[in-house]
């Protein structure tokens, strides 16, 4: 559900390593809903969190670079994806609360990630491919 396949790949190196490990971590992530303690899962969360973090500044510094104009929408999915794993993290944290759903949250991570990487971020990649050309 989460794995990554050549076919997601955008056709730029670093991009496509790092969407790699992206979806390694979220199906990392998603894979301890159903094992793991709640404490290894909120590692596992942190982890991902961060990486998307490390992974969406690292785009959006080369589009400001670029001067691409995309970058106000690509940017605005970005960070509405961190602020939906922020609301995930509110979620496991709360004391006496269900915990969060693998089924429902493995969906929604493998929903956003391959339509962002298939659209947003292969138009960003078109972008730049046509900027080398």
């Amino acid at each position: 559900m989460l794995k990554w396949t050549p076919a997601l790949a955008v056709g730029i190196e670093e991009i496509d390593e790092q969407h790699q490990e992206l979806f390694r971590r979220a199906e990392r992530f998603v894979a301890s809903l159903e094992t793991a303690d709640r404490q290894e899962i909120g590692i596992l969360l942190s982890y991902l969190r961060m990486y998307c973090v490390t992974h969406f500044g690292a785009e959006e510094a080369w589009m400001r670079d670029v001067r691409y104009d995309g970058y106000a929408a690509h940017k605005a999915e970005h960070d509405r994806f961190v602020k939906d794993v922020l609301r995930l993290s509110d979620e496991h944290e709360r004391r006496g609360g269900p915990g969060l759903e693998a089924m429902k949250v493995g969906s929604y991570l493998s929903r956003w990630l391959r339509e962002h990487v298939t659209s947003t971020d292969t138009a960003f990649a078109r972008f730049l491919l046509s900027q080398s050309a």
